[in-house]
């Protein structure tokens, strides 16, 4: 990732980077078999071996896999999987809630990726298939799955340097908006309208980027809101993440009490095209992507 101009990292993010790169020259980074880690249900996932068959079914799970290195091991994918585009070659094998499970099966995985509320997770246990079952809800479960994925596809070097690589990258954005005024933001997930709490993983790129989230923490991380509880907030900003599935400005200021809004008063809502909202939705390898985005979002003027 680039920026327009050249900033130097802030001392935790070299201090990152180079005990990462002193892992690897130490040889602290060889994965020794069997493995285990604990997957989001508190299962064990345990592997006799580096699997060189994998199927993904979580977008962000497949953009991990190809981030360590491993993207030939995939063997099969979810329907909305399409990043990066050589994944587009893979079977489609439904999406996690409707999976295609004979088809899967009959790639004879190693490991199967699929997040917590997946019913490939139950109905592949019998079989013996090893599945893991999760996904980040916080940034820092980002890195948390970096490292557990590393594990299990024995790529902790390259674990431990995409994690090193991403936090100096993030903390080299915050640092361009440090100390400048916050506008507050509204992050609309849909339009009934489901928005983001301040501790979820786009909440804390929200902050990380110069910006003051509208919606309290005790709302949680992915709440549905009172399209009233919007107009009073008054956010200076709204990211419109549901805009490829037809929401734009002319739908947001159609709402009752919205056009006095100070973000529709002075044209701050912006609609993100399909690959952006990718990037912000998928917590894994594209969050210094996503911080980026936003920053240039909420701070313009820095870049």
């Amino acid at each position: 990732m680039s920026t327009t101009r050249n900033t130097p990292l802030r001392p935790r993010a070299v201090t990152s980077a180079l005990y990462s790169l002193l892992l690897v020259m130490l040889g602290f980074v060889h994965a020794a078999w069997p493995v285990s880690v604990v997957d989001d249900l508190g299962r064990e996932v345990r592997l006799e071996a580096a699997p060189t068959r994998i199927v993904s079914l979580v977008p962000s799970h497949t953009e991990t896999v190809c981030a360590l290195g491993a993207c030939d091991r995939l063997v099969g994918r979810d329907v909305f999987s399409d990043h990066p585009p050589s994944v587009l070659s893979l079977p489609s094998l439904g999406s996690a809630f409707a999976p295609d499970l004979e088809a899967l099966v009959a790639l004879e995985p190693q490991l199967v990726l699929v997040d917590e509320f997946s019913v490939a997770a139950d109905a592949l246990a019998p079989l013996g298939i090893p599945v893991y079952a999760g996904t980040p809800q916080r940034l820092d479960e980002v890195f948390e799955l970096i490292d557990r994925f590393a594990l299990l596809l024995g790529t902790r070097a390259e674990g431990a340097l995409l994690a090193g690589r991403l936090r100096g990258e993030l903390d080299a954005v915050a640092a361009l908006v440090e100390g400048r005024q916050r506008p507050t933001v509204f992050y609309e997930i849909d339009p009934t309208p489901y928005s983001v709490g301040p501790e979820s993983f786009i909440g804390t790129l929200i902050t990380m980027a110069g910006g003051e989230n509208v919606v309290p923490a005790e709302l949680g991380d992915f709440p549905l809101v009172d399209p009233e509880f919007v107009v009073a907030a008054d956010p200076d900003v709204i990211v419109l993440a549901d805009a490829p599935y037809g929401v734009d400005e002319a739908t947001v200021r159609a709402r009752p009490g919205w056009s006095a809004i100070a973000a529709l008063r002075d044209g701050r809502v912006y609609e993100l095209e399909q690959e952006q909202g990718d990037a912000l939705s998928r917590a894994g390898p594209r969050v210094s992507e996503a911080l980026l985005l936003l920053a240039r979002l909420l701070h313009p003027e820095a870049f």
